[in-house]
């Protein structure tokens, strides 16, 4: 084997993965991530005998003082992993080709899906539904004056009653035929224009109605910091946050409410899932996140801001004056231009995918079943409901009428008995 490399370990996962944590006793890592693939690959081909270093996937500002005094004392040869090529890193270190060109993003919860009964209601705007109601009202008192204030006689007694107008253009409007239909001229004119009425607002309400309940739709998307502020959500705190301030305009969050978290992984998964608060994150680690908790669709739980907050090179960072920086600077190009590393990230997402406790399938297709039909039987059981209890009503009070009725006649045969 050829000369050592010591290699320390900077970032989270993907960017950093420990594997293993001690050899006959003594402390050995065994590192790999995404961060380290490019230089494991160039120690290998350059005949270096790796050696990692413990591993700092704890960033801080402390973490990153740590690896300046490792530097200093001459212990690390190269530090790999997602260390920012930022203005302050400058001094102390050289730089070579980024590995990857990260963008950090407000990442906010996704739209949920709407229920299928809010999507129904909102199908027409709430002005169509009062017009809908005036309609229905005016036409019922139109019918009922033509029937009471009658040009000519007429022996058409189908409207004399309020009720009777208000049961007919219900009637009409759910497309159920009718007692009876109207006999004068101008009764019938009224009826046919309020019947075509019915015909284009119910066709219509079908045909949205049967796509709304395979496919309600979502609700709408944050796209600002302002629309976050009124969806009262909180703003996601990690470790790394500290590190973050220094090279990010974190300015505008700070008007918001916090909630701190252990780690950056815990921040992500709450924004992501529990819905209550937003954070800041790198768009690759976000669709680590969603991998790792075995989502297959990443836009059902990825969603972020329009703006994005800063573009980032990270990667690899060699000690001042180091002799690798072309060899690690070609080595990086070539691999780079080869699709190694998109190769390595694919086969990551997809390992974690499977070694998920549960996978979220998303179908491509949604089958029209009985449960799209739920809201109907909802509402055909609701209306049995009420017919039943209506009928019970009518024969409550037909019976006390019956009763009161025998309770006269027989007080008035009782007073026409005493004056006998």
């Amino acid at each position: 084997m050829g000369c050592t490399l010591n290699v320390g370990a900077f970032g989270p996962e993907p960017y950093v993965m420990k594997l293993n944590t001690s050899n006959d006793g003594e402390h050995d890592f065994i590192v790999t991530g995404l961060g380290l693939e490019l230089v494991i690959l160039f120690a290998i081909k350059m005949n270096f005998t790796v050696r990692f270093l413990e591993p700092l996937m704890k960033s801080s500002i402390s973490t990153a003082a740590d690896v300046v005094s490792m530097w200093q004392a001459g212990q690390i040869d190269i530090m790999a992993g997602s260390y920012p090529h930022a203005l302050a890193t400058l001094p102390y270190a050289d730089m070579p080709v980024a590995v990857f060109i990260d963008t950090f993003k407000y990442i906010v919860p996704c739209p949920r899906p709407m229920t299928k009964i809010q999507k129904i209601m909102t199908l027409f705007s709430l002005a169509t539904w009062i017009s809908m109601a005036f309609v229905l009202i005016f036409v019922s008192f139109l019918f009922w004056l033509m029937s009471n204030i009658p040009l000519r006689k007429s022996n058409f007694t189908g409207f004399n009653l309020l009720a009777q107008c208000f049961s007919t253009t219900w009637a009409v409007l759910f497309g159920i035929s009718v007692p009876q239909i109207p006999i004068s001229l101008r009764t019938r004119c009224l009826f046919i224009i309020y019947v075509w009425y019915c015909f284009a607002i119910s066709t219509v309400f079908q045909a949205f109605f049967t796509s709304y309940l395979v496919e309600p739709g979502y609700e709408i998307q944050l796209k600002t910091l302002d629309e976050v502020m009124r969806a009262g959500l909180f703003f996601g705190s990690y470790d790394l946050m500290d590190l973050a301030k220094t090279v990010l305009p974190t300015y505008e969050v700070d008007e918001f409410k916090y909630i701190l978290y252990d780690n950056i992984e815990e921040c992500v998964r709450n924004a992501m899932f529990e819905r209550n608060t937003f954070t800041i994150v790198e768009t690759r680690f976000a669709s680590y996140v969603a991998s790792l908790s075995g989502v297959t669709d990443e836009s059902k739980v990825v969603c972020y801001l329009d703006d994005s907050i800063i573009t980032l090179p990270l990667g690899a960072v060699l000690p001042k004056g180091s002799p690798l920086l072309d060899l690690l600077n070609a080595h990086i190009r070539h691999c780079l231009e080869g699709g190694l590393l998109q190769v390595y990230w694919s086969k990551i997402k997809h390992d974690v995918q499977l070694k998920a406790d549960q996978m979220d399938e998303v179908g491509e297709y949604v089958v029209f079943n009985l449960n799209h039909l739920l809201p109907i039987f909802i509402v055909l059981l609701f209306g049995n409901i009420l017919s039943v209890t209506v009928l019970f009503l009518e024969l409550l009070i037909k019976l006390c009428e019956s009763k009161k009725g025998e309770t006269n006649g027989r007080f008035r045969r009782f007073i026409l008995r005493s004056k006998e």
